[in-house]
């Protein structure tokens, strides 16, 4: 069976933390080519503060809900200060065999009582020809507020009830039910079977299934915390493995002070890990292999058999615990097996903040550039190394700016002999482009603020 292949095409964002506008379009999407074969990389770069990351935790917000899961405890802080509700929308290309479609989807929060609740979801889909897209069909919209029935449009409501009304008492249970458990409606496993059981027009279904999958199993988001986790000695492993049951996916932590116990499914899981990241580790780190020490079997208070292991690296046949490498080894660590299969996979989409922190700048380039040249899958990285803008292709880049209602653009009228780093900075220090890139600083103050604060433990 041929796999379906998502890609990514576009991002909106309205009152999301400290974004109040921004849309960032992949380059394919804004040419109507919407998947060339070849990988999408999409570097975003900026000064501190001006909404990078919030674009990372944008789509990790995005996973939560489309995988079906629960909403953060703190999602009222995902709201823009100035603002009464956030609203992000999403672009995505579809395909499988003959059937290609563009999918919609957006959501709302809005802030409620000492918290807040997704109040609003819509998934529209329009299919794509040889020469343009067609017209765009509303799925399915769910709004809180509607009291005229479950869900929007009127004609999909009648729609999946006309031949089964035992569907008008389903459709209410898991709205409630989503209202109740904080999720989704739209990817709630029933409203799933819903539409799988209307056989009058399975591109519904099929459509939602997909964008669901995608999240669960395709879609890797690498946040701070995760880089947070190695420094406090905790590896975690992300990964996704195919094998004749299906895809399995997600992260196995590891302590690194001492020893981890884990149990049988996981130890196999991070032996099929280690032995796939050995074939690409020396040739990133010079003479680096990885090796799980098998430390025998326990059994933990449940009574469940667990394997106590720990993470040795290997230079030269000279065995060391791991926790004594570098930070910027450790991190790549964690995520090549993601890497690798996002390299190898059009489907899959990996996504990560601070990319840079503690990796050597030629090697980062080096890497970026294989990928772009020769990978299959989907890259979206925040950095503030600038080697990327000297390897990239220069609409790859994304500059976040100190308009938050404008968050983010890219550098046109670059001409081919031009160097895009030498031109960011020149921009940072001049102006001169559509939107001012850099709030400025100013190096006397800062000085001037420096001896200052010094007093305050200092002599006066």
């Amino acid at each position: 069976m041929t796999e379906t292949i998502i890609r990514i095409q576009s991002i909106e964002l309205e009152g999301f933390k400290n974004i109040q506008k921004g849309i960032i379009d992949l380059v394919g999407y804004r040419q109507k080519n919407y998947y060339s074969g070849k990988s999408d990389i999409v570097g975003i770069y900026g000064q501190n503060g001006s909404g990078k990351t919030t674009i990372i935790d944008a789509f990790r917000l995005f996973k939560i809900i489309a995988s079906g899961e629960k909403l953060p405890g703190d999602i009222k802080n995902y709201i823009h200060e100035l603002e009464d509700k956030a609203t992000l929308k999403f672009v995505f290309y579809v395909e499988e065999k003959d059937m290609k479609f563009l999918v919609y989807y957006e959501f709302s929060l809005r802030r409620k009582d000492d918290g807040a609740q997704l109040y609003n979801e819509k998934i529209s889909y329009s299919q794509v020809d040889e020469n343009n897209k067609k017209r765009k069909i509303d799925i399915i919209e769910y709004d809180i507020d509607s009291a005229l029935s479950s869900i929007l449009p009127k004609l999909r409501y009648t729609e999946l009830t006309r031949n089964n009304k035992e569907n008008e008492f389903n459709l209410e249970v898991s709205k409630r039910l989503s209202i109740k458990e904080k999720t989704s409606f739209i990817f709630t496993d029933s409203l799933e079977e819903i539409f799988k059981s209307n056989s009058a027009n399975l591109d519904y279904y099929y459509i939602i299934n997909a964008i669901k999958r995608f999240a669960r199993v395709n879609l890797f988001v690498i946040t701070n915390e995760h880089s947070a986790s190695i420094s406090l000695n905790f590896m975690p492993l992300s990964f996704r493995m195919e094998n004749k049951d299906g895809v399995t996916s997600g992260d196995i932590e590891i302590n690194l002070l001492g020893t981890s116990n884990i149990d049988k499914t996981s130890y196999d899981i991070a032996v099929s890990i280690i032995k796939q990241l050995n074939v690409v580790l020396s040739t990133i780190i010079p003479n680096l292999q990885l090796e799980i020490n098998n430390l025998g079997n326990e059994i933990s208070k449940t009574g469940e058999e667990m394997i106590r292991i720990q993470l040795l690296s290997i230079k030269k046949d000279i065995r060391i615990p791991l926790k004594y490498e570098s930070e910027g080894i450790k991190k790549i660590i964690s995520i090549l097996s993601t890497l690798i299969s996002m390299f190898n996979n059009p489907s899959i989409c990996l996504i990560v903040d601070e990319l840079d922190a503690g990796i050597f700048e030629y090697l980062l380039g080096e890497l970026l550039k294989i990928i772009e040249q020769e990978g299959k899958g989907q890259f979206i990285f925040t950095s503030h190394n600038l080697r990327a803008l000297e390897m990239l292709r220069k609409d790859s880049l994304v500059f976040s700016t100190a308009n938050p209602q404008n968050r983010f653009i890219r550098i046109t009228n670059i001409k081919s002999n031009n160097n895009l780093r030498n031109v960011y900075l020149r921009g940072v220090d001049l102006g001169g482009l559509n939107e001012c890139i850099y709030e400025e600083t100013n190096s006397f103050e800062i000085a001037h603020a420096f001896r200052k604060a010094g007093e305050v433990f200092g002599r006066k």
